[in-house]
């Protein structure tokens, strides 16, 4: 039976995304969906191939009311012909950050399709006592993906489930003492993610990052269709551009370091941040994911941001803890120190 008739059976869904704040506006993106059920427990080779397929031929409820409570804020917005409903609102009133990073809720609803359940949406409010934060790519910068070699990687991408899949080795470790992660608080410094990963594998990646125990943190992905263009080689450097923007332009007050890897054009995005950004980039990681030489813009890229005076590490694994955070001059309980240059695999 096609997927399509299979999905029109299926219940309409809130697919609530985390959102964040600063201190007069909120920003937060869900999803209207038709349910994806989950396969059962150690499923075959072929439910995994066909939950995966559903994820990624999502089908899109349009034109749905959604309303948003937000303490004493209530508003409303209506899902596009992609079901996306985007909420970017001002606060009525300032409202002080937390002193620990610290997650806040919001409740939505659907009020005009009835039996559907409200869900609640997290809402990320950086803490004041640590002024630097973190931006990082997922692809093979924590999730090992090979995605920009599809035909050699294509097994990974569309029959592995969250509990199959791969971290990259020493960042869950490195992950953990770069965000000061207290037990039962999770990180203190603020987590972003930016990647060129679908929507659609939003709760795919967060169901890994949990397994990893990696630190939780807004996601900024994109919207697209499967197909071997999007999971190959193009870049996909102007949305990270735009997503790093917009999370710099949203907390003018930190500073962020960046972490990525070699493909999909990290270098290229961060090298354009610290140009656009004097001052706001503390320091940025670059992890290879490969023994050949890197390419000609990605090393024009690096030399960039050293040029810059912002320190960067490239090489192929992360250093886990302690290590790490000596080398780029960052203290465990406070604010960060200035970051010195790291020493070079490139």
């Amino acid at each position: 039976m096609p997927l399509s008739i299979l999905a029109r059976k299926r219940p309409v869904a809130i697919a609530a995304y985390s959102g964040f704040r600063n201190e007069s506006a909120m920003e937060l993106t869900v999803r209207i969906l038709k349910r994806v059920p989950e396969p059962g427990t150690d499923p075959t080779r072929a439910a995994k191939l066909l939950y995966l397929l559903r994820l990624y031929a999502s089908h899109e409820v349009t034109g749905v009311r959604v309303r948003l409570t937000y303490g004493d804020l209530v508003t409303e917005s209506v899902s596009d012909d992609e079901g996306f409903a985007r909420f970017e609102l001002q606060l009525p009133s300032p409202r002080a950050m937390p002193l620990h990073t610290d997650w806040e809720h919001c409740r939505l609803e659907l009020p005009d399709i009835a039996g559907t359940e409200p869900v609640d949406a997290a809402i990320l409010a950086p803490g004041t006592d640590h002024r630097v934060a973190i931006i990082s790519d997922i692809d093979d910068t924590i999730i090992e993906t090979g995605a920009h070699r599809f035909t050699r990687n294509w097994r990974r991408l569309i029959l592995q489930m969250p509990e199959d899949r791969l971290g990259v080795d020493g960042a869950s470790d490195f992950y953990a003492q770069l965000g000061n992660t207290q037990p039962q608080r999770g990180a203190r410094r603020a987590f972003f993610y930016v990647s060129s990963s679908p929507w659609n594998l939003y709760g795919f990646l967060m169901r890994f990052m949990r397994l990893q125990s990696l630190p939780e943190g807004p996601m900024l992905l994109r919207d697209w269709s499967f197909s071997l263009r999007t999971l190959g080689r193009s870049s996909h450097g102007a949305h990270k551009r735009a997503s790093i923007a917009r999370i710099l332009g949203f907390y003018p007050d930190l500073r962020f370091i960046l972490i990525g890897d070699d493909t999909q054009g990290d270098p290229e995005a961060y090298a354009d941040a610290v140009t656009a950004y004097p001052g706001r980039v503390e320091a940025v990681l670059i992890r290879t994911t490969s023994h050949e030489a890197l390419g000609v813009r990605k090393k024009a890229a690096i030399d960039r941001i050293r040029a810059s005076g912002v320190a960067i590490w490239v090489g192929s694994a992360f250093d886990a803890g302690q290590h790490m955070l000596a080398r780029l001059g960052l203290d465990e309980a406070g604010d960060a120190a200035r970051v010195v240059e790291a020493n070079q695999d490139a």
